[in-house]
C-alpha cells in the first residue's frame, strides 16, 4: 500500500451497530460509535478499524423491596466488554434492621463466577444507609453474560433503591453493557 495523505477527512456519529459509510470516504476518516465510546478509523475509505476504545459508564439502579432471587443488573450485549469498576449505593435508608432481607450478593453468571459483592459483605448488618459498596479488579465479561444481583431472605421493609454503576470498554467493537 502506497502511502496515503490525509486531507479533508470527514467524521461520522452513529450506533456501533451501524454500517459504516464507504461512499466517497477519505482515508483517515472517524466514525464515532456513541454507545460504545469507540472511535473507528479507515486507512483506505473503505476499510474501518477501532481506533480508539474508551470507557463507558452504565448507571443503574435496583430495588431491594422484592422477592428473594436474583435480579439481573447488566449483561454484555452485543459482544465481549472489560469491566474495570463496579459500584453499587445504597440510599438513605437503614436495612440492617429489616425483618426478612438477610443479605445480598452481585457475581457474574460466567463459568468461573466472580464475586463483586460477597453475602458476608453483603450481610444484612451491613446494609446500612448510604453505604457504597464497590469492585475495581477488572475482568472480562464475555458477550450475553451478566453481571446479577441476588436478595437472600426477602424483601427489605421499604423501598430501598440502590444505585449502581459499571465502566467498561468494548472488547470488540460492538460490545456494550445492557
Amino acid at each position: 500500500m502506497a502511502v496515503l495523505y490525509e486531507t479533508r477527512i470527514k467524521r461520522f456519529i452513529g450506533l456501533s451497530t451501524d454500517v459504516k459509510p464507504t461512499d466517497e470516504v477519505p482515508a483517515g476518516s472517524y466514525f464515532w460509535a456513541y454507545d460504545t465510546g469507540t472511535l473507528f478509523k479507515t486507512y483506505d475509505g473503505t476499510n474501518w478499524i477501532a481506533y480508539s476504545i474508551n470507557s463507558v459508564v452504565q448507571p443503574g439502579t435496583i430495588d431491594l423491596n422484592q422477592a428473594a432471587g436474583p435480579y439481573t443488573l447488566f449483561t454484555a450485549t452485543g459482544g465481549s466488554v472489560y469491566v474495570e469498576y463496579f459500584s453499587l449505593t445504597l440510599p438513605n435508608v437503614n436495612c440492617a434492621d429489616d425483618a426478612t432481607i438477610t443479605s445480598i450478593k452481585v457475581e457474574t453468571d460466567t463459568t468461573t463466577v466472580i464475586a463483586l459483592i460477597t453475602a458476608a459483605a453483603g450481610a444484612k448488618a451491613n446494609l446500612t444507609a448510604l453505604k457504597a459498596f464497590t469492585y475495581a479488579t477488572p475482568f472480562a465479561l464475555s458477550v450475553n453474560k451478566k453481571i446479577i444481583l441476588t436478595i437472600a431472605g426477602g424483601a427489605s421493609d421499604a423501598a430501598t433503591v440502590c444505585i449502581t454503576s459499571c465502566r467498561y470498554r468494548a472488547i470488540n467493537p460492538a460490545g456494550y453493557l445492557a
